[in-house]
């Protein structure tokens, strides 16, 4: 599987996603009420962009949801970096600018400021941090460690190791595979897959929240020939009004 997006090459189309028999089969996701919540973030947006839902209905329930950024998404514009663009800061403003769109306040922020696109380096760093931030009964909610991205999948993967040692519950949130997997195929693991639907409100919110990526979803610069990192197509997959997490209790062993 290559990961390649561009304005030409955008994946499985929405359309087929939305005639999917598999995804419209899916159970329903069933938690209970958490202590506390801890989101782990690869670069700044795809908490949002996997499981913006979700964490709205974990606010409403006043449940405290801590966030996990691990890189700064720096190298996401190599030449706009090039040529002087401060791309971590202008990234950084754009997660809280979403954050605050869904009013989300977290109770802490812990940033580990590892290189993007090398997450995989420092892997056993990101298990003893995130091992150190868990405790017993947290909910966990990370990229599902096999979602197609390298940084993606080094998250999850740590994420899946720390949550075992620490007795926290585990929930792995879809971003690329919903790029390159089948509808219909066997590449999503469908018996662990749970569906949570959420009200018209809950979606507009998050699209809302979508928005403030402004280096992700316009043009910047030279990089791309122009385009947009996340061109519309591609956004479409988080305007739905669900969100699918895979239950990875299912996946160990």
């Amino acid at each position: 599987m290559q990961l390649i997006v561009d304005g030409h090459r955008t994946g499985t189309p929405e359309e087929s996603w939305v005639a999917s028999q598999r995804l419209r089969r899916l159970p329903t996701l069933e938690t209970q009420r958490p202590r506390r919540v801890v989101v782990l973030s690869p670069h700044p947006d795809d908490e949002i962009f996997g499981a913006a839902g979700l964490i709205q209905s974990l606010l409403a329930q006043h449940v405290p949801v801590d966030l996990v950024a691990v890189s700064d998404g720096e190298a996401s514009h190599p030449l706009a970096v090039a040529g002087g663009l401060d791309l971590r800061a202008m990234r950084a403003r754009e997660s809280e600018r979403a954050r605050r769109r869904l009013a989300w306040s977290p109770g802490a922020v812990t940033r580990l400021g590892l290189p993007d696109g090398r997450v995989g380096q420092h892997l056993d760093s990101l298990i003893v941090s995130l091992r150190a931030v868990l405790s017993p009964g947290d909910l966990c909610l990370a990229p599902w460690w096999r979602d197609g991205h390298p940084d993606h999948d080094a998250c999850g993967t740590a994420a899946r190791v720390a949550t075992l040692a620490q007795r926290a519950h585990l929930l792995g949130y879809l971003v690329w595979a919903w790029h390159w997997a089948d509808p219909e195929g066997t590449e999503l693991p469908w018996a662990d897959c749970r569906r949570f639907d959420f009200d018209r409100r809950t979606a507009a919110r998050k699209r809302w929240a979508t928005g403030a990526y402004a280096s992700q979803t316009r043009p910047l610069g030279p990089d791309r020939d122009g385009a947009p990192v996340l061109p519309p197509a591609v956004l479409r997959r988080f305007w739905r009004p669900y969100e699918v997490f895979v239950d990875s209790s299912g996946e160990i062993g």
